[in-house]
């Protein structure tokens, strides 16, 4: 599917999850959004916005905000309903949806060009996107609620493996799958993305945040050694010890795809040849 297809199928899921919203205005039940496949939506958006992003640095103009702030479509419609005016409808924000993704489009075609996405191949996730490290938090917890613990802990730690190698991949075209233990891959993803408490330009208090996630780190790479399915478990994994694991994961992939994303719009990332 090009470039121009995934724009076209997102502008549709959008308004159509606005059509969903205003159908239930006055239902007191709180929104959200009940499209066939949500999570099918969710990656069609979040392809979308890679390419709007990539068009609007190519031509010097500025994302639309519900773009640039939302990383789902149920985001996207709580924003645009918040923001709307008092005599704004249905019509009128899905025209500014169209309108706004239409100039993408029309470039699109006008130019006869596409903007290529490359999946990188990876255990975990197949290509960096929140809807994507979302689906393998799930698995995670559904591996948890099974009370397989130690394979919840398995799956944190490929997560956050899968997301460092993700990101080194991205920024120097480098695979380091299975070639550095999780701690070196961490420090050499901080490196990459201007993270590195040596870092002179980093605030004090950011330095003890990332201290405090390198202990992370360096905890998910010990107890998965000694806990995880993939080796002998010396001891019994707790339930709470396990939920800990998984929150920690959490933690760490999401503040290293926000970092990534902020620094990729920002045009801060250093990129290797």
């Amino acid at each position: 599917m090009n470039s121009i297809e995934v724009l076209v199928k997102t502008k549709d899921y959008i308004c159509k999850s606005l059509e969903q919203y205003f159908d239930n205005y006055h239902s007191d039940e709180p929104f959200a959004v009940t499209l066939v496949d949500t999570v099918v939506a969710d990656t069609f958006y979040q392809e979308s916005r890679i390419i709007i992003k990539a068009l609007a640095r190519k031509l010097n103009i500025n994302v639309p905000p519900f773009i640039r702030g939302c990383r789902t479509i149920e985001e996207v419609v709580e924003y645009l309903t918040n923001e709307m005016g008092r005599d704004d409808s249905f019509f009128t924000l899905k025209s500014n949806v169209k309108s706004s993704m239409n100039e993408y489009i029309d470039y699109l075609e006008d130019e006869q060009i596409d903007v290529k996405i490359i999946h990188v191949p990876s255990e975990i996730p197949e290509h960096l996107t929140f809807a994507h490290i979302k689906e393998d938090l799930a698995k995670c917890e559904k591996r948890f609620s099974k009370e397989d613990y130690s394979g919840a802990i398995t799956s944190a730690r490929s997560l956050v493996e899968g997301v460092c190698n993700e990101i080194v991949v991205n920024i120097t075209g480098e695979s380091l799958e299975d070639k550095l233990d999780l701690p070196a891959l961490f420090k050499k993803v901080r490196k990459h993305l201007n993270l590195d408490t040596d870092n002179p330009k980093l605030e004090a208090p950011l330095k003890q945040v990332i201290s405090g996630l390198i202990n992370i780190v360096n905890g998910l790479a010990e107890i998965r050694n000694e806990n995880g399915d993939a080796h002998h478990r010396r001891y019994d994994v707790n339930k709470h010890h396990a939920l800990v694991v998984i929150n920690s994961a959490k933690t760490v992939v999401t503040f290293l795809f926000n970092s990534y994303e902020y620094q990729l719009d920002k045009g801060k990332l250093i990129k290797v040849n």
